[in-house]
């Protein structure tokens, strides 16, 4: 088969995400093409992209290959051959060759049959999914909180805890089944690479703008424990987590009668300045507030103590909380303009809003005063 070096290349980094770093089946790290398209799979979690150049059947060395076409202009035609256990390309002014498994020994990605399937916003249910992935747990202690949890239905939510802390994000399309998933956090990473890599063009429409409000369509299939997502030439394939979430939402405070609102680059250059005494006081930040300035701190015994005073507005009068350094300086990343924290008292859970951004709700630390 013949294909330009840009499309191959292309096609290797967006199957990159999916190809196992360590596995006890070495035929993984390979790239299968086969009938038109270019697949990779860890068992848990397949691509496939449809690539039409695609005549025969070839295993490819992920890494040797992508690493190889770095270097290769990307306008040059590649010839790929393979016979019994070799695979041999060739271009321009080079050639390469690379011993392989058997094609047959690659694991078959089948076509699932499915038993609900529906179109949805792709720009925010990516866009949601990867903004609470970075909340789910990383330890397996706990399966169902290593992925994000999809309800479906007349409304969308997307939902990531640890046990420490959720974030809770809505998207503004809907669902023709009803149905509640666990998607594993990887495989959102991997659909959150391919949305932003490759995402479908928008549709075409009878004026300039329909055009631009026009949204961009994942088609989004449940099967037998698995989901699958389909767009453009991406079709997404992964096994769900087993078991029942958390009831997410009755963890959500509704309405704490203490608010702070406050800047939120000015807060977090602030907790920046406490950040390194705070690492050797357990990573505690301590808040406390009045009518009009917040006071952070952060104090170790055998260091010292460092302070920082902000203005703020605030709602329900003074009160004063602890949270983990790491989680909020996560969520304080990348953010401006007003956030606000709010509270019921010192012990209870912490809801963070903030424009555009998930509702997050953060366990406090308990620490004295």
């Amino acid at each position: 088969m013949q294909i330009r070096v840009e499309r191959l290349r292309e096609a290797l980094m967006l199957l990159q995400p999916v190809i196992p770093k360590k596995t006890a089946l070495p035929v993984l790290v390979n790239v299968l093409l086969k009938d038109g398209r270019a697949a990779a799979t860890d068992l848990e979690t397949s691509i496939a992209l449809a690539l039409p150049e695609v005549e025969g059947e070839y295993l490819l060395p992920h890494r040797s290959v992508y690493e190889l076409l770095k270097y290769v202009p990307g306008n040059d035609f590649l010839t790929i051959e393979q016979a019994d256990k070799k695979v041999s390309l060739s271009w321009g002014n080079g050639k390469a060759s690379y011993d392989v498994l058997d094609v047959k020994d690659y694991p078959p990605i089948p076509e699932i049959p499915l038993t609900a399937e529906g179109a949805v916003d792709g720009d925010s249910l990516a866009k949601a999914l990867m903004s609470v992935v970075g909340y789910c747990a990383t330890e397996e202690t706990r399966p169902v909180l290593c992925g994000v949890t999809l309800s479906l239905g007349k409304t969308i939510e997307a939902m990531g805890a640890d046990g420490f802390r959720l974030a809770y994000q809505t998207v503004p399309s809907a669902y023709p089944v009803e149905e509640t998933v666990i998607i594993p956090a990887s495989a959102v990473r991997m659909l959150g690479h391919l949305w932003d890599k490759l995402p479908p063009p928008v549709p075409l429409a009878d004026s300039l703008v329909r055009q631009v409000i026009s949204k961009r369509q994942l088609e989004l299939g449940l099967a037998d424990g698995r989901l699958v997502a389909r767009f453009g030439r991406v079709t997404l394939t992964t096994r769900l987590i087993e078991g029942t979430s958390p009831s997410y939402k009755k963890l959500i405070p509704q309405d704490p009668p203490l608010k702070v609102r406050i800047l939120a680059r000015e807060l977090e250059t602030a907790v920046r300045r406490l950040k390194d005494m705070a690492k050797d006081a357990s990573g505690i930040v301590r808040l406390s507030w009045t009518e009009t300035t917040l006071t952070l701190s952060a104090k170790c015994n055998e260091k010292g103590d460092v302070t920082a005073e902000l203005p703020i507005q605030t709602e329900g009068g003074p009160g004063r909380v602890a949270l983990n350094l790491s989680y909020l300086l996560d969520y304080l990343k990348g953010k401006e303009g007003l956030l606000t924290l709010a509270a019921s008292n010192q012990t209870s859970p912490i809801l963070l809003r903030h424009a555009g951004a998930p509702l997050v709700v953060v366990m406090p630390m308990n620490v004295d005063w």
